[in-house]
């Protein structure tokens, strides 16, 4: 989470060097794109590692069949992107950037492989290990940040010459995305041993199971990414030209703030993965996910009514330039934001039911409808709300993936989840985040009220089962 949190802080260094809130809009697209690109590139294996190194007396087979094959894959995306890099800016926007897709396509090849040996650190228990490389890579990344965006300039500001020899003020945006370059391609010598299970060579027999289990999930991480990432193309596609890098660059900054949430669940996400796959067999697995659920959901709420509590100077602190609160509508679509990552967490958590029982498949059409409400709602409503309507829409499809996903689960996989319970917690979160935004300037500390309030409605709720036990 530290090492997230770093490159969460980015934000405010992007937004106090970019010249333009337009420049930020060009940031958020890009990446949007990427993150679409990331899931062909990954295919998924990362997910298909754990679920056959799980059940296999062979687990370096597994990891070293899914390495070779992305391996082959990566080489041949790379490839493609190098030969229609023109076409790919083309269609992005960006028909002057061409050098972006070339460096994006060896981006997302060392990112899929860095994603298994960060598996393999998972699925062996060496958190340690995990932590370290991971914190470098971000490290770097900030670091090269850092000296391109605030150092350069201060040298070139104050008669270093020099500088001038391998720095370009006005290629901010290059320096961004080059930073991003060299912290993925450093990542794989450091993972160092684990690539020593390649050893263990290529099981063909095996690669097609991997295969036929991990395509839906390819479906599911692209249904995830429309959800995720589409909402900033489909702005800058549907409106005007000369607004659209404006509007998302306004989205993109005010998004981040719900991203202090984002940070627990993605963390949550990385550690619950590997431990719900290894309870999988345990005749008590159902009773523990519902226990895990129903803290997942306290811990959230109480992190949806803190941010909000928090919001009138952790905004500024992060966003570090006046013209993007010009538009009074980015605070506006923080907490509908902040409640549809609750969402997408306890989505994570439903959904272990169908990578555990192998229904990919269900999955795969439980993110297609959450994705279906993302661009219909997207597609009938930015031209006349612009990113007011993205955030309302990811709010529905998140909420409409918990329902499917929640009625399927029951179905083929039982949990005994305290449904009114989590569901009442939620209700009264938000509630608190409503009452704290609508009365903010009238009451100045009734926001930090919600706080207690809310600890105090999750101790009613444990409160019976507290005493249950303490009588058992």
């Amino acid at each position: 989470m530290v090492g997230r949190l770093l490159n969460f802080l980015l934000v405010p260094l992007y937004t106090a060097s970019l010249a333009k809130v337009d420049d930020y809009g060009q940031v958020n697209v890009i990446f949007s794109y990427a993150s679409f690109l990331v899931v062909v590139f990954t295919f998924g294996m990362e997910t298909g590692f754990f679920n056959f190194a799980r059940s296999s007396d062979k687990p370096a087979k597994v990891f070293s069949t899914a390495v070779i094959a992305l391996l082959g894959s990566g080489f041949l995306l790379v490839l493609l992107g190098n030969m229609y890099a023109d076409g790919l800016m083309q269609i992005a926007g960006y028909p002057t950037k061409v050098h972006y897709a070339v460096w994006f396509t060896a981006i997302l090849a060392a990112d899929a492989l860095s994603s298994l040996g960060f598996a393999w650190l998972r699925f062996a228990e060496r958190p340690w290990r995990f932590v370290l490389v991971r914190s470098i890579n971000i490290g770097v990344n900030v670091g090269l940040n850092l000296f391109f965006l605030l150092l350069c300039p201060w040298l070139l500001a104050n008669g270093y010459t020099w500088v001038s020899n391998f720095y370009n003020p006005n290629r901010m945006l290059d320096y961004i995305f080059l930073s991003n370059l060299v912290a993925s391609l450093i990542t794989l010598p450091l993972l160092g041993r684990v690539w020593l299970n390649l050893k263990a060579g290529f099981d063909f027999a095996l690669y097609k199971k991997m295969l036929v289990y991990s395509l839906p999930m390819v479906l599911v991480g692209l249904a995830g990414m429309v959800n995720e990432t589409l909402d900033r193309i489909l702005i800058k596609q549907i409106l005007p030209e000369n607004i659209g890098d404006y509007e998302v660059g306004i989205y993109g900054a005010f998004y981040k703030l719900s991203m202090v949430l984002t940070l627990f669940v993605q963390a949550f996400r990385f550690a619950a993965e590997p431990f719900f796959f290894k309870h999988a067999e345990d005749g008590n697995a159902p009773q523990t996910y519902a226990k895990v659920m129903t803290w997942f959901v306290y811990v959230c709420g109480l992190i949806f009514v803190t941010t909000i509590a928090c919001l009138p100077w952790l905004s500024p602190l992060l966003i570090r330039n006046q013209a993007y609160f010009a538009d009074g509508r980015g605070l506006q679509v923080v907490p509908v934001l902040l409640m549809a990552n609750i969402m997408l967490g306890i989505y994570y958590n439903l959904s272990i039911w169908y990578k555990i029982s192998n229904k990919t498949i269900l999955g795969g059409i439980t993110a297609l409808f959450g994705a279906a409400i993302t661009l219909v709602g997207n597609g009938l409503f930015i031209s006349h709300y612009s990113f007011i309507a993205s955030a309302w829409t990811t709010l529905a499809a998140y909420s409409g993936m918990v329902l499917l996903g929640y009625f399927w689960g029951q179905k083929h996989y039982p949990v005994p989840y305290r449904s009114m319970t989590l569901i009442s917690i939620i209700a009264f979160a938000g509630l608190l985040g409503c009452l704290a935004v609508a009365y903010q300037e009238v009451v100045p500390y009734l926001a930090y009220l919600t706080i207690p309030a809310y600890l105090l409605a999750v101790w009613y709720a444990e409160a019976p089962r507290n005493a249950a036990r303490k009588n058992h």
